[in-house]
């Protein structure tokens, strides 16, 4: 099976984000761009969508903090060994969150984030533009 995402569809982000304003303000803006948003609240409801539907998602889009008992760096290490070819971006407003073993697929934007900077990044993940030459 490829990894190449069909062209005839729109890409699929799973934001997780329990704070519901920064998780619809997320959403619109990925919708507005074309993506697909699938909107979960914590790391387990993301972990059932993944497993319910992973072969269709592009990108996960989540905080690091999460309420649950799975944050957002266990999420990106259970995502990175289930579902490896799914970027993850993971983001957080406090100084204290820095990744120290995040997987190769794995990128890490303190909040706040600028908007420009995400969708750039997503969609690279997503395939939808090549990263710049460097």
């Amino acid at each position: 099976m490829s990894d190449a995402r069909p062209t005839d569809r729109r890409p699929v982000i799973l934001v997780v984000e329990d704070e519901p304003d920064e998780r619809y303000l997320a959403a619109e803006l990925l919708e507005e761009k074309g993506f697909e948003v699938i909107e979960a609240e914590t790391a387990e409801r993301a972990l059932d969508i993944l497993r319910q539907r992973g072969d269709g998602i592009d990108v996960v889009f989540s905080d690091v903090r999460t309420p649950g008992t799975i944050g957002g760096f266990e999420l990106a290490r259970i995502i990175g060994v289930t579902w490896p070819r799914i970027r993850m971006l993971l983001t957080s407003g406090d100084a204290g969150d820095q990744p120290s073993d995040l997987r190769v697929t794995a990128t890490f934007m303190p909040k706040p984030w600028r908007a420009p900077e995400i969708l750039t990044w997503l969609e690279e993940a997503a395939g939808l533009r090549h990263p710049p030459e460097g």
